[in-house]
Parts: structure tokens; C-alpha cells; sequence
């Protein structure tokens, strides 16, 4: 494999330190971490990250990885707690900086183990094809792949980079991608929190999440088709 070019370096010490402050967290808060896995609900998981004081944004932002990079738990549910801790829009702005850590953690990783990984999967149809047309669409597949529930985050971003999609397009789709997700989940969390469980907030949130899926769904199919 050729050598990795410095931005791609860089991305892999950026993964490696975030790794590294998570597992120093999850060895020094193994119990609350691993209640964390365990809340069934936004409100559950802001009360226990919370117990973090100073190092709750941190906490965060390193849940959000690990569950990118192994994926124990929604991310969905930790921006509904962000959410329900920080409100509307400093819990999105740190849900957002949380997915795109993670986001550029499993492309790192994608880029590091792309033949490997490539031989050893058995790529359905789909994945195929994203490899396929990830050199000429990958930018505007990322992009609505993002903007779109239930697809997972993380294969995403192993899949990218194992395609080997440029670092500049895949940041800039994945930037982008994620707002209105992220946005939709601390909405609602922030909202729950508030005990207003059939608000405006939620009503549009819970819509513009299903809207997302099915136009995002039909649109990923067209560019995969072409």
C-alpha cells in the first residue's frame, strides 16, 4: 500500500489521540459508561452524562466515535441527550462536532484497512456499487447518505474510505449531511427533556426525520442507478 498523504496522516493521529482520551475515560468511568450503553431513553443518557461535570461535552464527543467505530449505541441517542442537557442549539453544534470526529475516525480507518477489509467483507450489491461510483458521485451519495435516517453513519464512512473518496469532498458532504439529522434528534431531546413530548418542535422533527428517509432513500437509489 502507497504511503498515506500528510492530511491523511494527520487524520490518523486525530483518530489514534481520540482513542486513546476515550479509552482513559471508559477505564477511569467504565461504570458510567457502560450505563450510558444501557439508557433506553434521551433523559436516561443526559442523566448519566451529566455525571461527568467539566468532562461532559468531552464525553460526548467520544461516544460519538466509539459508537461510530463500533457502533454499541444509536448515535441518535446521544444527540437527543445533548439535546436534553444543552438545549436545541449547543447540543446540536456538539452533536455535530461529535459526528464529524467519528465520521473522520471510520474513514481513517477505512483508508488504513481498504484492502483488507475490501477482500474480506462480502459486499452486498450496494456496497459494490458505492465503490463503484464513489470516484464520480461518491460527494453527492455521502451527502444525501448522511441526511438520511437509519442508514448507518459508520459504514458510510468505512466505505469511503475504503473507496478511497478525496478527504476534502467526503468532509465537506459529511459536514453538510449530517445538520438536519443532528438538529431533528436534539430537537427532540430538548423538548422531552422539557416534558413537552407533543410539541411543535417535536411534530416537525419526528416529520422532517421521516421525509429525510424516504426522499433520501429515493434519491441515493437514482444516483446508484445512473
Amino acid at each position: 500500500m502507497n504511503t498515506p498523504p500528510d492530511p491523511i496522516r494527520w487524520l490518523f493521529l486525530l483518530a489514534g489521540v481520540l482513542v486513546l482520551a476515550l479509552l482513559i475515560i471508559v477505564i477511569g468511568q467504565s461504570g458510567a459508561v457502560r450505563h450510558v450503553f444501557s439508557a433506553a431513553s434521551p433523559d436516561e443518557a443526559a442523566a448519566i452524562l451529566r455525571e461527568f461535570g467539566w468532562w461532559t461535552p468531552l464525553v460526548s464527543v467520544l461516544l460519538m466515535v466509539l459508537q461510530s467505530v463500533l457502533a454499541p449505541l444509536p448515535g441518535s441517542l446521544i444527540a437527543a441527550a445533548n439535546g436534553a442537557i444543552y438545549g436545541i442549539w449547543k447540543g446540536t453544534l456538539l452533536s455535530w462536532i461529535g459526528g464529524m470526529a467519528g465520521g473522520l475516525a471510520t474513514y481513517a480507518l477505512g483508508r488504513w484497512l481498504d484492502t483488507a477489509i475490501a477482500h474480506r467483507w462480502k459486499a452486498t450489491r450496494l456496497q459494490q456499487r458505492l465503490v463503484e461510483v464513489s470516484s464520480s458521485r461518491g460527494f453527492w451519495i455521502v451527502l444525501i447518505a448522511r441526511m438520511t435516517p437509519i442508514i448507518s453513519l459508520d459504514f458510510i464512512g468505512y466505505l469511503a474510505g475504503i473507496a478511497r473518496m478525496p478527504l476534502l469532498s467526503y468532509t465537506l458532504a459529511n459536514a453538510i449531511g449530517m445538520i438536519p439529522g443532528m438538529l431533528a434528534y436534539t430537537a427532540i431531546g430538548s423538548e422531552l427533556m422539557q416534558g413537552r413530548l407533543l410539541s411543535w418542535y417535536t411534530a416537525l422533527a419526528l416529520l422532517a426525520l421521516i421525509a429525510l428517509f424516504f426522499i433520501g432513500r429515493h434519491a441515493v437509489r437514482r444516483l446508484l442507478e445512473r
